[in-house]
């Protein structure tokens, strides 16, 4: 997908979680089913921090149908966010000294969220929200990786989800993670010392892509940063019916299109958006044509 992309903002800041202190909400759990299994290197969750939640809400619930349940109250609010019923992430309101920004916010699991976050460090990482634990959800910690994306560290207290094929994913859910680099090698030596991860270059594409594995199973992909003058950033990928259509909807909900969909990228299949907070993500039509 290596190509030059309109932006509108690069966003850019240094503290995004406002739940810093330990939470009195029980948050829901990264898997409906308590596997007590953990899946080293996977992205579980997916958490939308952003100045306006509200017209965030809005807008995902237009598009993709998306429900929301409200924890907390006031500006220290949860929003869950729940496709046909099942919680598949959150959003929360950034405090008003960042400005509006917005972000999608990747949790992978690790085994050690101390280990991972002083791994993260040596290797020229940044902590910005230290380890706490979240009644519901586990430990977790925030961190921007040395090639300057956003991740966050996480370690389900019931474990995590048990990975899925692309077929078995509901619509509207999430179907993909994809690191968008600076750095192709730099940050796929960094992740292979963070969750053991082995790297198989896919054959065949237009432009260097790779994909995360471990143990034969496929986590997700790196590819070189096709976002000109924009950070390093986890992209994730929503599943949809039909691409072109769910384009039209989102446009007429307020979001900006980043790239349309083009035959000679993954045949016409994916598009890139920014939603009307800020926050970029891409969807992609499954099957493929």
């Amino acid at each position: 997908m290596k190509r030059k992309v309109k932006v509108i903002s690069t966003i850019m800041f240094t503290a995004l979680i406002l739940m810093a202190c330990e939470s009195a909400i029980t948050f829901p759990p990264v898997s409906q089913i308590e596997t007590n299994t953990h899946n080293q290197g996977q992205i579980v969750w997916h958490d939308l921090a952003t100045y306006n939640p509200t017209a965030a809400k809005d807008f995902y619930a237009e598009v993709f149908g998306w429900e929301f349940e409200t924890l907390g109250e006031g500006v220290d609010a949860y929003f869950v966010i729940k496709n046909e019923g099942t919680p598949i992430g959150g959003i929360f309101k950034l405090g008003d000294k960042f400005g509006k920004a917005a972000e999608w916010l990747g949790s992978v699991s690790v085994p050690n969220v101390s280990a991972a976050v002083k791994y993260n460090s040596s290797e020229g990482g940044k902590t910005i929200f230290k380890k706490a634990s979240f009644p519901g959800r586990g430990e977790t910690a925030l961190v921007q990786d040395p090639q300057g994306a956003f991740v966050a560290f996480l370690k389900s207290e019931s474990g995590d989800p048990l990975p899925q094929r692309a077929m078995q994913i509901k619509m509207n859910s999430w179907l993909w993670n994809e690191l968008w680099s600076n750095d192709m090698d730099a940050s796929m030596d960094f992740y292979k010392g963070l969750a053991s991860y082995e790297t198989e270059e896919v054959k065949g594409s237009k432009v260097p892509y790779f994909l995360f594995k471990q143990e034969n199973k496929i986590f997700s992909g790196v590819i070189g940063n096709p976002v000109e003058g924009a950070r390093s950033a986890w992209m994730p990928y929503i599943k949809v019916k039909d691409v072109n259509v769910t384009v039209e909807k989102a446009k007429a909900a307020g979001a900006h299109v980043m790239m349309e969909p083009t035959p000679t990228i993954r045949k016409g299949t994916v598009a890139v958006l920014m939603d009307p907070t800020g926050a970029q993500f891409t969807i992609q039509q499954w099957i493929l044509r």
